[in-house]
C-alpha cells in the first residue's frame, strides 16, 4: 500500500488550488480534525489529519497539537497555510515534543494562544477513523488515507487457512493477577514460523502482530500475553481469540467463551475439545482436578536407590482413603498407566509411595497425573528438570511444590530451606560468550549426543529415535547436511541413543539406554553404525553392557560414549584393573581403540574394549564426583591427555576434566559453566574443536541440549587459536612405558633367538617368537625411529602378537624385544612392503633396501619400469591424533 503521510516538522500536504487571497488566523476558521490513526496494522506512524472546510486559506503556523495530556506542546511549523478544501497531516510522534496516540485517547488542535479549535476522542485504537463526508460528517471506520479524501472501510472477506497451528489454551482472568494470555500449539511434524501472524479478540480492529523470530517447533507451544504491548488488548468475560496469517484475512483458528476463561484448553493438546483446565502455559494441558483428600505429595524423578517414585498423601485425618482402581501415569501418551490393585488404601493422614519403574521412568522434563477409578483427575504435577533432592509440597500435604531439604519416603516432607551445596570449581577456561549455533526450530525435543570426527565433521544424535545428523557450518551456524535413523543389528527397534562418538574408521558408535518401543525395559547397549548414502545405514554390532553396569532403570543407562585411539592409549600407558598395561595385540579386532562410557544412574565412568566378536572387557572404572555427579557428555582430546565430562542442569552445567595419570583415569579439575551459559539449560552433549597445529590455542566448544531452549538446541563458544589456553596437558607419567634400546647396541651378538616374519605390511598384525619367555610381559619396539608396538604377555607357545603402525615407512626395520624391566632380550630384521596393488617405495619415494645388490643396468631398468608403469601413491592414514570427539 502506498502510504501518503506528511510530518508537522517537515512537510505540509496542501491539496487544492494555490492561495488566491490572504490567509485567515481566526480560531473559528473552518479547520477540522478529519481523520485519526492510532494503531496501523502495517506499522505506519500515528497521524492526525486536518481539513480546511472553508473558502479562504488558513494560516495554522504555531498551532498546538495535543492528545489527552494538557502538557503536550507540539507546534505546527511557521509558514504552514492550508488552502480551502486541502488537508494537512501531523505525525505527532515526530520532533522533540512528539507523542504517540493511545488505545483510549484524544486528538485536539489549539490556536497559538490556546483556544480549542477541534477535538476527537476514541475508546479503542483508531485504525483509522475519519469523517464522512470529509470535514462535516460523523467519524466512522475508514481506510487510512492521510492527505487524501476519506474512504469508508470496506469489509474484507476472510477465508479459512490450512495450518497445523491451533489455539490450545486461553487465560482471560488470572486469579493471581497475571496477564491475559493465549497458548498456540503446533500439531504438525515440522517447525512453523508464525512471525507476522495476527491475533484479534472479538474486535475486528484489534491487531496484535506476532514478533519476528516466532517459531513453534513440532509438538511445541508458544504463549502470547495479549495486553503486553500498546498494540495488544485484554481478554474479556465474554470474548474470543482469533489467529490469522500475515495478511490478516486467513483465519487459522479461533475460540470463543461466554464467561471468563480460567483457564480453558484442549484435551488432548491440539486436537481435543476445550474444557476447564489447570493453567499450564507453555506445557501440556491438564484437566482441572476434582475435590479429593488424596493428593500427590512428593516426587523422586532422578532415581534414588529404590528407583523413581511418586508419594501420595491422604489429607483426611479421620477416614482411610480407598484408591483401588486409581491410576498414575507420566506425560508420555504411549505409556499405559499404573492401575492400583483392589484393596489399595491410604490410612488417615498417611502416605503411600508408588514406584513407577518398570512401568515407566520419570524424566527431567516430565509430569505425573493421578486419576480416580472413574477417570476423574485428582491431582497432577509437572516439572522441567530433576530436583537436587525431591519435589514435595511445603507445607506438607497442602502447600505448593518446592525442592525439599531431603527425600522423605512415605514421611512428612522436609520443608526446611534447602542449603545448596557449595563446590570448589575453577572458572571456565575457554570462551564465555555463548551464541546460538543453529536456526530456531531446527530440532524439537530430545537432542542428546554430539561429536566431531577426525575430518572435522560434526555429528549429533536424537535420543527418541536415534536419528543421526551430519552438520555443516557456515559463519558459526550449522545446518543439516544428511541424517540416518538406525535400528538394532537385526533391523528392529527404536534405540534410545544418548551419546555418539566417531571411531578412526569413520564408523559411528552410539550409547543407548533402551529400545523406545519398549520404554520400560532397560537395554544399556553400544551400537556400531555405518552411515551410507541417501539416509541408509547399517548397524553392524551391538554390545549389551548389563553385565558391567548391573540392573539399572530403563531411562538411566549409558548416557555418553567416547572413542580413544590405541595410539593414545599405549602412549599414555593406560592400564587394566590389575595394573597391567593395555596392549592392543591382546585383543582381536576392536576398531583401533578403546571406549569410555558414562552410566547415568550410578555416575560411573568405565573404560572398556569392545571387540568385533561381541566381547566386552572392562579396563578401568571411576566414580564421578559430587560436583559433577552425572556425566551426560564426553569429549577426548586426541593426541593429548584430556577427557572432558559434562553434567546437565542437575549440576548447573559444571564440567570435569580427567587425565590418565600413571595410566589411571584421574580427576584433574572441576569447572563452572561458562558465564554466558544459562545453568538451567538441559545440555547433554559436548564437543570441542581443538586448534589444529596450535596445541595451546583456545578451542571452540559446542553443546547440544535435550530441550530446544528458545527453539534452539545447539550452542557454541567461539575459540581463538591465536590465544593461549589456561589449560596445559599434564606431562605423561607412564610407569609401564620403557625406554627404547639404543640403536648402536643392536649387534648380531645379541639377536637372542627372537624370530619375526621376513616381511609384513603396515597395519598388519604379526607373530613374534621369544624363546623361553612364556607367561612374561615383554616390550616390542619397531626401529630405527623407535616406536613401541605394545607390551603383550608372551603365550605358552613363546609367541606374542603386535600390530605394525599403518603409517610405518616401507623398508628394512628391526623388531626389538625387551623384558618387563626394559632389558634387551633380542631382535630380528623385518622388511615392510606395500600392500597388494601398491608400490614398494618408502615415504621418501625411494625403493627400500633389501640387503642384496643390483647391477646398475637392472636398477636402471627397474627404475624405468616404475616411472613408466606406476603412479606414485602416498598412502596416508586418517591420523588418530586428529580425532576430535
Amino acid at each position: 500500500m502506498l502510504r501518503r503521510t506528511l510530518s508537522a516538522t517537515a512537510l505540509a500536504a496542501l491539496v487544492g488550488g494555490l492561495a488566491m487571497m490572504g490567509p485567515s488566523h481566526a480560531a473559528d476558521a473552518q479547520i477540522r480534525i478529519n481523520e485519526v490513526q492510532s494503531n496501523s496494522a502495517l506499522g505506519a506512524p500515528d497521524f492526525i489529519e486536518l481539513i480546511n472546510t472553508g473558502t479562504t486559506p488558513v494560516d495554522i503556523s504555531d498551532w498546538i497539537v495535543r492528545d489527552d495530556n494538557d502538557s503536550r506542546n507540539l507546534r505546527i511549523p511557521a509558514g504552514t497555510v492550508v488552502q480551502p478544501g486541502a488537508y494537512y497531516v501531523v505525525e505527532p510522534e515526530s520532533g522533540a515534543d512528539g507523542f504517540g496516540l493511545g488505545k483510549e485517547d484524544l486528538a485536539r488542535i489549539f490556536t497559538p494562544d490556546g483556544q480549542l479549535v477541534d477535538s476527537y476522542g476514541w475508546t479503542e485504537h483508531a485504525f483509522s477513523e475519519g469523517r464522512l463526508p470529509d470535514g462535516t460528517g460523523d467519524f466512522v471506520d475508514t481506510e487510512p488515507t492521510p492527505g487524501a479524501p476519506n474512504v469508508a472501510r470496506a469489509a474484507q472477506e476472510t477465508y479459512d487457512a490450512d495450518s497445523p497451528v491451533v489455539v490450545n489454551e486461553v487465560m482471560s482472568d488470572d486469579p493471581l493477577g497475571g496477564e491475559d494470555w493465549v497458548e498456540l500449539f503446533n500439531t504438525g511434524t515440522a517447525p512453523v514460523d508464525v512471525s507476522g501472524w495476527v491475533l484479534r479478540d472479538d474486535d475486528d480492529l484489534s491487531n496484535l502482530v506476532l514478533p519476528s523470530g516466532s517459531v513453534i517447533a513440532a509438538g511445541g507451544f508458544l504463549v502470547i500475553e495479549t495486553s503486553a504491548t500498546d498494540a495488544g488488548f485484554g481478554l474479556g468475560k465474554a470474548d474470543m481469540i482469533r489467529l490469522y496469517l500475515t495478511d490478516g484475512l486467513g483465519l487459522v483458528d479461533s475460540y470463543a467463551w461466554t464467561d471468563h476463561a480460567f483457564s480453558e484448553g484442549r484435551l488432548p493438546d491440539g486436537t481435543g475439545d476445550f474444557v476447564d483446565t489447570e493453567p499450564t502455559r507453555g506445557a501440556a494441558n491438564l484437566p482441572r482436578p476434582i475435590d479429593s483428600p488424596v493428593t500427590i505429595n512428593e516426587v523422586e524423578s532422578n532415581g534414588d536407590s529404590r528407583g523413581d517414585w511418586v508419594e501420595l498423601a491422604n489429607r483426611d485425618t479421620v477416614n482411610t482413603a480407598d484408591i483401588s482402581g486409581w491410576t498414575l501415569v507420566d506425560n508420555d501418551p504411549s505409556h499405559d498407566p499404573i492401575v492400583f490393585p483392589a484393596g489399595t488404601t491410604i490410612e488417615s493422614g498417611g502416605y503411600k509411595a508408588i514406584f513407577t519403574e518398570p512401568d515407566f521412568g520419570l524424566g527431567g522434563n516430565d509430569a505425573v497425573t493421578l486419576r480416580d477409578a472413574e477417570g476423574n483427575l485428582v491431582a497432577s504435577f509437572a516439572w522441567e528438570s530433576h530436583a537436587t533432592t525431591t519435589y514435595g509440597r511445603c507445607p506438607d500435604m497442602t502447600g505448593a511444590f518446592a525442592t525439599t531439604a531431603e527425600s522423605t519416603f512415605e514421611m512428612a516432607n522436609a520443608c526446611a530451606e534447602v542449603e545448596e551445596p557449595v563446590f570448589e570449581t575453577e572458572a571456565w577456561p575457554f570462551g564465555n560468550e555463548i551464541t546460538e549455533a543453529v536456526a530456531p526450530g531446527t530440532w524439537g525435543e530430545d537432542m542428546s549426543g554430539l561429536d566431531i570426527a577426525a575430518d572435522g565433521t560434526v555429528y549429533g544424535v536424537n535420543n527418541d529415535n536415534a536419528e543421526i545428523f551430519e552438520l555443516v557450518e557456515k559463519d558459526g551456524i550449522f545446518t543439516i547436511a544428511a541424517s540416518w535413523v538406525p535400528t538394532y543389528p537385526d533391523g528392529s527397534g527404536q534405540p534410545d541413543a544418548e551419546g555418539i562418538t566417531v571411531a578412526g574408521d569413520g564408523a559411528i558408535f552410539l550409547s543407548t539406554e533402551r529400545d523406545n518401543k519398549f520404554k520400560n525395559v532397560s537395554r544399556p547397549s553400544v551400537l556400531r553404525v555405518v552411515p551410507g548414502a541417501d539416509g541408509a545405514s547399517e548397524t553392524t554390532h551391538e554390545w549389551n553392557l548389563t553385565s558391567l553396569v548391573g540392573e539399572i532403570g530403563s531411562n538411566a543407562g549409558i548416557e555418553a560414549i567416547e572413542w580413544i585411539a590405541d595410539a593414545d592409549a599405549t602412549r599414555l600407558g593406560i592400564t587394566d584393573s590389575t595394573g597391567a598395561a593395555y596392549s592392543p595385540a591382546d585383543f582381536g579386532d576392536h576398531f583401533g581403540g578403546i571406549f569410555t562410557v558414562a552410566v547415568e544412574q550410578t555416575g560411573a565412568l568405565m573404560v572398556v574394549v569392545l571387540e568385533a566378536d561381541g566381547t566386552v572387557t572392562l579396563l578401568q572404572e571411576v566414580t564421578s564426583t559430587e560436583a559433577v555427579e552425572v556425566v551426560m557428555g564426553l569429549d577426548w582430546r586426541a593426541g593429548g591427555n584430556e577427557l572432558w565430562a559434562l553434567c546437565d542442569e542437575l549440576c548447573d552445567n559444571r564440567h570435569a576434566r580427567y587425565v590418565f595419570d600413571g595410566g589411571t583415569l584421574t580427576l584433574a579439575g572441576t569447572y563452572a559453566a561458562p558465564t554466558g551459559m544459562n545453568p538451567g539449560f538441559t545440555n547433554e552433549g559436548l564437543a570441542i574443536q581443538w586448534c589444529a597445529g596450535e596445541p595451546d590455542g583456545v578451542p571452540t566448544v559446542l553443546w547440544i541440549s535435550d530441550t530446544p531452549h528458545d527453539g534452539v538446541s545447539l550452542r557454541r563458544a567461539a575459540g581463538d587459536c591465536a590465544a593461549t589456553s589456561p589449560i596445559v596437558d599434564p606431562p605423561v607419567t607412564n610407569p609401564n612405558k620403557p625406554t627404547a634400546t639404543d640403536e648402536d647396541d643392536l649387534v648380531d651378538a645379541n639377536r637372542g633367538g627372537v624370530q619375526a616374519p621376513a616381511t609384513a605390511r603396515p597395519g598388519e598384525t604379526i607373530t613374534v617368537t621369544v624363546p623361553g619367555a612364556a607367561g612374561e610381559s615383554v616390550h616390542v619396539w619397531l626401529h630405527s625411529d623407535p616406536v613401541l608396538l605394545g607390551s603383550p604377555v608372551v603365550g605358552a607357545n613363546d609367541t606374542a602378537r603386535v600390530t605394525i603402525p599403518t603409517d610405518a615407512a616401507l623398508g628394512t626395520h628391526r623388531l626389538v624385544v625387551q623384558d618387563a624391566t626394559g632389558a634387551l632380550i633380542g631382535w630380528a630384521e623385518l622388511r615392510l612392503v606395500a600392500a597388494e596393488g601398491g608400490d614398494d617405495k618408502d615415504l621418501e619415494g625411494n625403493m627400500p633396501p633389501t640387503g642384496a645388490s643390483m647391477s646398475p643396468w637392472l636398477l636402471g631398468g627397474a627404475a624405468g619400469t616404475v616411472l613408466l608403469g606406476t603412479t606414485l601413491m602416498v598412502m596416508r592414514r586418517r591420523l588418530d591424533e586428529d580425532v576430535v570427539a
